[in-house]
């Protein structure tokens, strides 16, 4: 996995393949309703274990849960090829956590294109 360091904390975040606004802000994420998911999103969070107080998403969350990792963002650093990127975004406030986006700029599959059209045909949004 290709890992970027960035400060833009306070800046939207979007999706590198297909340009979707994935959230508005890392200093604006508060819940998961602030997150809209694209089909090559695979994690936004701080990379620990899941808290259900914190905001997070993951798409393999499943699978993690499975393998029974308390280390998240460890697992799929090991287990994600060099087709994924990961947003390793930071703050110049020492207080204010860190976050890590990381999206998928290989294929996807096509039940994954087409559940997205599809929901795109619905609502307008993709």
């Amino acid at each position: 996995m290709i890992e970027i360091h960035t400060t833009n904390y306070d800046t939207p975040i979007h999706c590198i393949q297909c340009g979707k606004q994935t959230v508005s802000s890392i200093s604006n994420f508060v819940n998961n309703g602030s997150i809209s998911t694209c089909p090559h999103l695979v994690y936004l969070g701080k990379g620990g274990g899941f808290d259900k107080n914190r905001p997070e998403y993951c798409k393999f969350y499943d699978e993690l849960m499975q393998v029974g990792s308390e280390n998240y963002l460890q697992t799929l650093r090991e287990e994600l090829d060099h087709e994924h990127i990961c947003l390793n975004i930071t703050s110049s406030d020492s207080h204010l956590p860190r976050y890590f986006i990381i999206y998928n700029l290989g294929m996807i599959s096509k039940e994954e294109r087409d559940s997205y059209e599809s929901d795109w045909r619905k609502t307008g949004e993709w």
